[in-house]
């Protein structure tokens, strides 16, 4: 006698492994597309961010330069010198600008101001 559906059992536990690894697959993508999407959109605001204080620095410096109002309020700090300024970044950051005695830019960068904390709790081997 011969035995009917030997190898339809095999088949069907390989579909129902493959429809499992198509299930697991298509919820990553969806998690990775959505990471993804958030890490661009707070992409796009740091970039939205830099450019707007980069703007500002830009028409800083030029009313320095020629001796107009500043075209906000912002203090500047001379020193001998120089001439610096310091405008928000977002959260956690800001543009440094130092100005030379002629005008010419001696510093222009992005600075994180938000604080942070050593962590401590973790017993590291010292080498003893």
């Amino acid at each position: 006698m011969k035995r009917g559906g030997g190898v339809s059992g095999a088949v069907s536990l390989v579909m129902i492994f493959c429809v499992l690894c198509l299930a697991v697959f298509s919820v990553l993508t969806i998690a990775t597309a959505d990471r993804e999407a958030k890490l661009a959109e707070m992409t796009a605001r740091n970039a939205a961010d830099y450019y707007k204080a980069d703007r500002w620095a830009v028409e800083i410096v030029a009313a320095l330069r020629s001796g107009d109002t500043l075209p906000m309020d912002v203090e500047i700090v001379r020193t001998g010198n120089t001439a610096a300024f310091s405008l928000p970044v977002g959260e956690n950051q800001a543009l440094e600008v130092v100005l030379g005695e002629n005008g010419e830019i001696l510093r222009w960068q992005t600075e994180y101001t938000g604080s942070w904390e050593t962590d401590d709790s973790w017993a590291v081997w010292d080498g003893e």
